[in-house]
């Protein structure tokens, strides 16, 4: 048996003013009328059936997400009640699946996945590792360049066809670094995305994470009961928030890599869109009803309305409801420090 638990909780701030607390970027309407965690159900559909996909969501995205899948089994959403990063996420997920033997698909619900059919065979590839003994298994990115957006994982021996030992984990590098890491072949970015048994993960909660691995064994006896909620809001908000990564990936050995080429994108701030929308001949991206004059190298997105740019090169411009972002494309990555600016001021209508 095979589950896909697809994370849909987050607010996406590096894509303010689009991303927005009551519509976070994995909501929007990004891809030909498709949002990208509707293109994340269809993307694993063809392999695992829709009553054995679960989102794990907040609840103020409750009703979009019921609206935008309205064929997913209403027992599969399942409510976080407050953000504690993703592995307490997926221990809570893990669950409601309640099945030791089952072999979990964890993906985040704002990648974009070109080469699905692609994605499709690696997976098939990672879960029949991870189905094969205690294996926690990710998927790397092939890099295209030396990206300091990302971490990287080292790959070592080559364990089967297109399965590889993970020698090291590695944060964030500075720029030197992950020039060094693409030079040596060995590096892939960290896509956050992982294959493993149910039994596998709760083992490794227990070993590496045990102040979880207690609180979810006070969630257990209560998940369908009608104190569900409510246990699960006790426990959560005595949690320490904690990632998979640096909570069991890092210090777990039996991890492995399947390596991927197929098109992802993790869209993580507008500087991601030209991969995503294209570029047009001036060099430009742009979405809306747009005019350019003399621009190149920007990136244009107008929800209505029609926005002009002349003899500008290399911008962010986004106009959104009662919002307009400028920002230089090299400065993307500072979007998300605007936002927390805004929640300082209390500037709470433009969240």
């Amino acid at each position: 048996m095979i589950y896909a638990v697809i994370m849909a909780g987050g607010q996406g701030t590096r894509l303010w003013p689009q991303s927005r607390e009551r519509k976070p970027k994995q909501l929007w309407e990004i891809l030909n009328g498709k949002s990208m965690l509707q293109d994340t159900v269809d993307r694993v559909f063809p392999l695992i059936p829709l009553h054995q996909i679960l989102i794990i969501t907040a609840e103020p995205f409750y009703e979009q997400i019921r609206d935008q899948l309205p064929q997913l089994p209403v027992r599969n959403l399942i409510l976080e009640p407050m953000g504690r990063s993703t592995a307490p996420c997926v221990g809570l997920a893990a669950l409601y699946i309640n099945q030791p033997d089952a072999c979990m698909v964890v993906l985040a619900s704002d990648h974009v996945i070109r080469d699905q059919e692609e994605f499709r065979r690696l997976l098939q590839i990672a879960i029949d590792m991870a189905l094969q003994g205690e294996n926690l298994v990710t998927f790397g990115i092939k890099p295209q360049e030396p990206e300091t957006g990302f971490g990287y994982i080292r790959r070592g021996a080559e364990i089967k066809p297109e399965v590889y030992k993970v020698r090291q984990f590695t944060e964030k590098p500075d720029y030197p670094t992950a020039q060094r890491f693409l030079a040596s072949g060995e590096y892939y970015w960290n896509s956050g995305m992982f294959v493993w048994k149910v039994s596998t993960l709760m083992t490794m909660i227990e070993r590496y994470l045990p102040d979880l691995s207690q609180g979810l064994m006070q969630i257990k006896p209560a998940i369908g009961s009608p104190d569900e909620q409510r246990v699960i809001t006790e426990v959560f908000a005595k949690l320490k928030s904690v990632s998979i990564d640096y909570g069991i990936m890092e210090k777990a050995d039996a991890t492995y890599v399947v390596p991927g080429d197929f098109g992802w994108n993790d869209v993580g701030s507008w500087a991601a869109m030209p991969e995503v929308w294209g570029v047009n001949p001036e060099g430009n991206t742009c979405q809306g009803t747009i005019m350019t004059l003399d621009s190149h190298g920007n990136i244009v997105y107008t929800s209505d309305g029609l926005t002009a740019l002349i003899g500008v090169e290399n911008l962010i411009v986004v106009k959104v409801q009662d919002t307009v972002l400028v920002c230089a494309k090299d400065q993307a990555q500072k979007v998300r420090e605007l936002v927390d600016q805004l929640k300082a001021q209390g500037l709470t209508e433009y969240l």
